[in-house]
């Protein structure tokens, strides 16, 4: 089995996205579906002081010498425009390995929850997420299961359902 670092996207000062289908932000919706995962993977809440990338550089001392097969970034996707919906990964571009990850895990979530499946995007620098990805020695992905700002949210109100999904997509790799 690989060995996976699980984040919590975000932290309490920055908790995120709210959704207001779900009465929460990213940083406490993860929180909980990270809480069901403990068993499958190690879980990381980002380290608090300084703003993003000086907490993406303590993050990367912490985790790039456990040797980790994968680090996992969870969130969810917000957008001014409700009708934005769907699943989708993010990933460092020319990383194989993170790219078939996250088509992976699209698909089964899509198929799972009857979502759409925006797929895979490559985040090069100065993208959302691009500092997380390229300072993480092991092959990283982030992954937006849904658009908190959209109806399409009170598919994942069951936290606990989502974290199966995670915990059997973990198992497969």
């Amino acid at each position: 089995m690989k060995r996976v670092a699980v984040i919590i996207g975000h932290d309490k000062t920055s908790p995120g996205a709210y959704s207001p289908y779900l009465h929460t932000s990213e940083y406490m919706y993860n929180s909980e579906v990270a809480s069901y995962l403990g068993g499958i993977a190690d879980i990381y809440k980002r380290p608090l002081g300084g703003g993003y990338t000086t907490q993406m550089r303590k993050l990367a001392e912490m985790l790039n010498p456990k040797n980790y097969d994968l680090v996992v970034e969870l969130h969810f996707n917000s957008f001014s425009d409700s009708s934005a919906n769907g699943c989708e990964a993010i990933v460092y571009p020319g990383n194989d390995f993170s790219y078939m990850v996250g088509y992976d895990f699209c698909q089964k979530l899509s198929s799972q929850y009857q979502t759409n499946n925006r797929g895979v995007k490559e985040h090069g620098k100065g993208d959302r997420g691009f500092v997380f990805l390229s300072l993480m020695e092991a092959p990283a992905i982030i992954v937006e299961p849904f658009f908190g700002s959209n109806e399409e949210a009170e598919k994942f109100e069951n936290e606990a359902k989502y974290a199966e999904l995670i915990k059997d997509w973990l198992k497969c790799i």
